[in-house]
């Protein structure tokens, strides 16, 4: 492989950068509207049973979308007889996730004592066949950078999943309301992917161990190591709802999955693109560093003024947001918006990693992220929600340190001094540019208006300081807005 990559890479890159971010940003609309009419329409009991279950799936939904699916883009050349087989196997694993999650429900609604739990995780197992029979489509056009044809399809399956969810939740489904929105979300993303993301190609009736036993190698470490990436953010949900009844429960989870949802809102705009990306010049040290580098600073960069603002009007966007029955978890997600920030720094660290072809050191990653945080649940959830969030902010912090020394210096040589800076310039500058916006909003009572007023003075002043402190994401950011072609110079 030439060390040189195409011309057109960073147009690629650039063209497939861009159509992420219409994806996430119609999906974090879509989403912030469900999550607005669900929480006035459901119970915050409702809210945790739900939470349950969605915990409890993200383990299979991991083997379902990993392994073998990362193995496809890694490798540069995939023959038609191996891609027929990655399908069928693919179906296949799906099939198997769906039974063994059927078989599962009565024992895990069982531990939590909650007969609800078994119907739901039982009508959930059909998703797992869904969803299986498009995902190679999918990969194959995100192998290709092929983003724009993929935001159209999340884009109408997002919209068709909150309106079941709606519809659902307003005749009284309650906490199935999360299962038929997931089970129309599938069967929608699959079947415009298999409609438009084919490319006039469909899978044979062939099957081969031999052709797969190479995808199968990678697979299994990137698959380990998603699983406990999962367990990682999955945990706090599963302990306590030990704890505590589902209607406290429900009141933890409420904001802490709305920091996540801004999360998988902001991260995939740049780090989806990553692995690809870093896949096609993996050999090349030099790009590799450049390209993590460049995604440290954007994913810095557009995280800050969310985490900040929500760190810092934590309490008005709970009232606009989640409605009466949600008034004083404002704490909580002031305090999980520093979990929110430091884990989207952690973002590409698996893109890197699985471009570079190292899956193995995600895991070791990945384990260290459950040292860290196994004490904090356990002691967090015995003492209750607001500890919990506490004590899992604290352990997040603590890895920054762990994730240069194991991740960002040995894979893309990128030194102490840069990777402070990457993690804490957009940091202090999102600080700068809130203070006078938290200042003026104090002027109004009403939760809205501040929040308005907060987001108009803001968001200039934080563009105008990376103006002067990080010019390259304010180019990168007009490039991304108005479609200009870069300079000849531009940065990579």
């Amino acid at each position: 492989m030439s060390s040189t990559p195409p011309p057109s890479l960073k147009a690629q890159a650039f063209s497939a950068v861009r159509w992420t971010a219409i994806s996430a940003a119609t999906g974090a609309i879509v989403q912030l509207l469900q999550v607005v009419m669900l929480t006035r329409i459901l119970t915050p009991a409702d809210y945790g049973v739900m939470a349950i279950v969605a915990a409890v799936l993200t383990f299979p939904w991991v083997l379902n979308g990993t392994g073998l699916n990362s193995a496809f883009i890694h490798r540069r050349n995939v023959t038609e007889g191996e891609r027929s087989s990655l399908f069928w196997a693919g179906v296949i694993f799906a099939l198997l996730l769906g039974a063994a999650v059927l078989a599962l429900a009565p024992l895990i609604a069982w531990l939590y004592g909650d007969a609800r739990l078994l119907p739901l995780l039982a009508l959930s197992s059909a998703t797992f066949l869904v969803s299986g029979v498009g995902a190679q489509f999918r990969m194959n056009a995100e192998k290709h950078l092929r983003f724009k044809p993929m935001a159209v399809i999340e884009t109408i399956a997002a919209m068709a999943s909150m309106l079941v969810a709606v519809l659902t939740a307003w005749v009284g489904a309650g906490p199935y309301t999360l299962v038929w929105a997931s089970l129309t979300g599938a069967l929608v993303n699959s079947g415009l992917s298999w409609r438009y993301l084919s490319a006039d190609w469909k899978p044979a009736w062939h099957l081969s161990w031999r052709e797969l036993k190479p995808f199968v190698h990678f697979g299994l470490a990137a698959v380990s190591s998603a699983l406990v990436s999962n367990l990682n953010r999955s945990l706090d949900i599963m302990v306590l709802g030990k704890f505590v009844p589902p209607a406290s429960l429900g009141l933890y989870s409420v904001p802490r999955n709305f920091m996540y949802q801004m999360q998988n809102f902001v991260n995939p705009i740049i780090s989806r693109v990553g692995f690809p990306l870093i896949s096609s010049v993996q050999t090349d040290r030099a790009r590799v560093r450049s390209i993590t580098a460049s995604t440290l600073n954007m994913v810095g960069a557009l995280n800050a003024p969310v985490y900040a603002g929500m760190a810092l009007f934590a309490e008005p966007l709970v009232r606009v947001l989640f409605g009466g029955e949600w008034h004083g978890t404002g704490h909580l997600l002031a305090i999980l918006a520093v979990v929110g920030y430091v884990r989207s720094m952690f973002s590409p660290i698996r893109d890197l990693i699985l471009g570079v072809g190292q899956a193995g050191r995600e895991l070791l990653w990945n384990l260290m992220i459950l040292g860290f945080y196994l004490p904090a649940i356990f002691i967090g959830a015995w003492l209750g929600p607001l500890w919990l969030a506490i004590l899992l902010a604290g352990a997040t912090a603590a890895l920054l340190v762990p994730a240069w020394v194991g991740i960002f210096r040995p894979l893309a040589d990128i030194g102490a001094g840069e990777f402070a800076l990457l993690v804490l310039r957009p940091l202090l500058l999102a600080m700068l540019s809130m203070l006078p916006a938290l200042l003026l909003a104090r002027e109004w009572s009403q939760p809205l208006m501040q929040l308005v007023v907060a987001a108009a003075v803001a968001a200039p002043l934080y563009l105008l300081l990376n103006l002067f402190a990080n010019r390259f994401f304010v180019d990168a950011l007009l490039r991304l807005l108005l479609f200009r072609r870069a300079a000849a110079n531009a940065p990579t």
